[in-house]
């Protein structure tokens, strides 16, 4: 029986942790329907190791979020396709947004591309959400920040730190197409509407042929990877990178988004033209999608009217200047703090020696 690999690659940010979380709550609907999501290198509900081993063997060093296991990618994607292999079940899926990033590595798709052909014997699709790049790049700038990374302005990151792949999504899918062909790709558009009436996972079963059932499915209350409330990100980038304790990250967090409430603070306008750079390379990677991918093109035009936009000057020049406020505050918290706990220190040994003069008998 010829067996089927399929791997759902992200993109970061177009709902793959709440996928990821309903595949794995849900084996039995799975099973009924020839379908098995992989055991092998299962972490967290996802299988990053399948990316990450390729990303250490080609020497890359960023993002892997502490990831130094000995294996190579030959042994673990060997251990995937005899999972395949020993299955009763002719379908199998993994899922980990992590390699969507494969397009940034040529020796990782150098080494992907000989890991494949040990495997004649199975069939692999792939399967990618995109959402429109603006929205894209700001909730996957909400990300980087949520995790705790060190990260510039907006304006600088898209610019000068983000990978690529964030925007050119002919680069991210180039490999894939490339390995696989185009017949093998599957992809499927993101919005915000996909989280509404469990739209994403009802989509997402329909690749296989799957009504998703109104009865005797197990699903996560609320979203598994909520975003930080855009009113006070900044305020948690800046002080995240002035090193400030998690204490007062969320204290301050707490307080400028109620004081952004009661305020009703309009916020921080989004304009300006100086991405040009960027926005030429989105465009010219939707252009080649909608050739290599035509069934597709519809909604890659629609994308060419939300490209991303640069924050405005004074913004950001207001958040570096508050930037640097919060920083003093902070330092000044921490001096205070260690201020009152010496003076406290003192206090106390004064009052036991007070108190020990005043049992002595006269």
């Amino acid at each position: 029986m010829r067996k089927t690999l399929f791997l759902h690659i992200g993109h970061f940010k177009t709902g793959t942790t709440a996928i990821q979380e309903f595949l794995y709550l849900n084996p039995k609907l799975l099973r009924q329907h020839d379908l098995l999501y992989a055991k092998t290198k299962q972490e967290y509900s996802k299988h990053s190791d399948l990316a990450f081993s390729l990303y250490q063997a080609a020497g890359v060093k960023d993002l892997l979020h502490g990831y130094a296991k000995p294996e190579t990618p030959q042994q673990v994607w060997a251990a995937l396709f005899e999972e395949l292999r020993a299955s009763k079940r002719s379908r199998m899926i993994v899922s980990t947004e992590e390699l969507m990033r494969l397009g940034c590595f040529p020796q990782a798709v150098a080494d992907l591309k000989q890991i494949v052909e040990t495997a004649p014997d199975i069939d692999i699709k792939v399967i990618a959400y995109l959402r429109a790049p603006e929205s894209h790049l700001r909730s996957w700038y909400n990300q980087l920040v949520k995790m705790g990374c060190k990260t510039p302005s907006f304006n600088a990151a898209i610019s000068q730190s983000i990978e690529p792949v964030h925007y050119d999504y002919a680069l991210a899918l180039r490999p894939w197409i490339s390995l696989f062909g185009a017949q093998s790709i599957i992809l499927r558009r993101y919005s915000k509407e996909s989280r509404k009436d469990n739209a994403l996972f009802r989509d997402f079963l329909s690749i296989f042929g799957i009504e998703m059932p109104d009865h005797g499915l197990t699903l996560l209350p609320g979203d598994p990877n909520p975003r930080i409330d855009d009113e006070t990100l900044e305020v948690v980038r800046i002080l995240q990178n002035s090193r400030a304790s998690d204490w007062a990250i969320n204290t301050t967090r707490d307080r400028f988004s109620s004081y952004f409430q009661e305020e009703q603070v309009e916020g921080f306008a989004r304009s300006g033209d100086a991405f040009e750079e960027v926005r030429a390379r989105t465009l010219g990677g939707l252009d080649q999608l909608a050739q290599e991918l035509p069934e597709f093109a519809d909604t890659l035009e629609q994308f060419r009217g939300q490209l991303p936009v640069q924050d405005a000057g004074p913004a950001s020049d207001g958040w570096l200047f508050a930037g640097l406020l919060l920083a003093e505050i902070d330092a000044l918290r921490k001096t205070m703090n260690k201020q009152n706990v010496a003076l406290v220190a003192r206090l106390e040994t004064l009052e036991a020696r007070l108190s020990a003069k005043g049992s002595k008998p006269s």
